[in-house]
């Protein structure tokens, strides 16, 4: 009898034993963004100056990962398809680790 309260009290133990795992996002320290292009022209996309990615006309891009910080830069240059001068839009996010964010260019 004691043998069978031993065991039960073991297997109580491991089955309420959990182990607590970390998302990716969570122990790197990165939010995503997904930017959609509503222009039938390209956008090259920057983030804090440097270029990420290049979205085509109604074009969605996938996650994009962005590290966490406060004023977090997107830029987002029309490369083609303007006359005289392109196309720029500007904004900022304060990127929160594994919060996700969209934008819509133009």
């Amino acid at each position: 009898m004691r043998k069978l309260f031993l065991i039960a009290i073991l297997i109580f133990c491991i089955s309420s034993c959990t182990s607590e795992s970390k998302q990716d996002c969570e122990v790197n320290k990165y939010g995503t963004i997904e930017i959609t292009n509503t222009s039938t022209n390209p956008y090259n996309i920057y983030i804090n100056n440097a270029f990420v990615v290049k979205l085509f006309g109604n074009q969605k891009s996938g996650k994009i990962k962005v590290s966490e910080g406060n004023s977090v830069k997107f830029f987002a240059e029309q490369s083609s398809g303007y006359i005289l001068y392109p196309t720029t839009k500007t904004t900022q996010f304060n990127i929160v680790r594994c919060s996700n964010y969209t934008w819509q260019i133009p």
